[in-house]
C-alpha cells in the first residue's frame, strides 16, 4: 500500500485541522478504559498528539509506551506531563517489542493504515495483549486503501481473537474498539 505523502500528513496533523475534523485528545482517549497499574502502548505515537492526554487518562501508577519508528525525534516527547509513566521507544508496529500477553491496551492512533502488513500488525496486537485486553484503532478514512477497508479489518481482528465492542464512523475518521477474547 503506498504511503500517504508527508505534506498530506503535515496538513491533516495540524491541531486546528484535527480539531475541525473531530479529533479531541482528552475526549478521544476515553476509548480506552483505564485501570490501576495499566500497561498501555500507543502504536504510531508520531509527534505525540495523543500521548500526553493518554498518559493523563491512564493516571499515575500506569505505564504508557509511545512506540514510533521516529521515537528519537524530540517533537515526539512534547507535552508529556502528569499521569502514567511515559517511555518513548523506537519500534515497528508489525514486530512489537513486548512479551506475549504483557499489555492491557493498545492504541493505534492513525497508524494501522501506514503499516506495510496490517495482518502482521493485528497478529502482533493479539500476541502482546493479555486476554481481556483492549485494542483501539483510529483510522483516517481518506487514506484507507483496499487492504484497510472496515470489513477487512473486522475479519482480520476477529481472526486474531478480538471481539468488536464499539465503532464510530465519523465524517473523516473511523474508530473501533475491540476486546481480546
Amino acid at each position: 500500500m503506498p504511503r500517504t505523502p508527508a505534506c498530506c500528513y503535515a496538513f491533516i496533523s495540524h491541531p486546528l485541522i484535527r480539531a475541525a475534523l473531530g479529533d479531541r485528545p482528552p475526549h478521544d482517549v476515553r476509548w480506552i478504559a483505564p485501570a490501576a497499574g495499566m500497561r498501555c502502548a500507543e502504536i504510531g505515537s508520531g509527534g505525540g498528539y495523543y500521548t500526553a492526554a493518554l498518559a493523563a487518562h491512564l493516571g499515575p501508577g500506569s505505564l504508557l509506551v509511545a512506540l514510533d519508528p521516529a521515537a528519537h525525534d524530540p517533537r515526539a516527547r512534547r507535552g508529556v506531563g502528569p499521569g502514567a509513566t511515559t517511555v518513548h521507544v523506537a519500534g515497528d508496529g508489525c514486530a512489537l517489542p513486548f512479551a506475549s500477553a504483557s499489555l492491557d491496551a493498545l492504541l493505534y492512533s492513525y497508524s494501522l493504515e501506514e503499516m506495510p502488513d496490517q495482518q502482521a500488525a493485528l497478529a502482533e496486537a493479539g500476541r502482546v495483549l493479555r486476554p481481556g485486553g483492549q485494542l483501539v484503532l483510529f483510522l483516517w478514512r481518506p487514506v484507507m486503501g483496499r487492504r484497510c477497508r472496515t470489513s477487512v479489518l473486522a475479519r482480520r481482528a476477529r481472526d486474531n481473537g478480538f471481539a468488536l465492542l464499539r465503532a464510530h464512523h465519523g465524517l473523516q475518521n473511523l474508530r473501533l474498539a475491540y476486546r481480546k477474547r
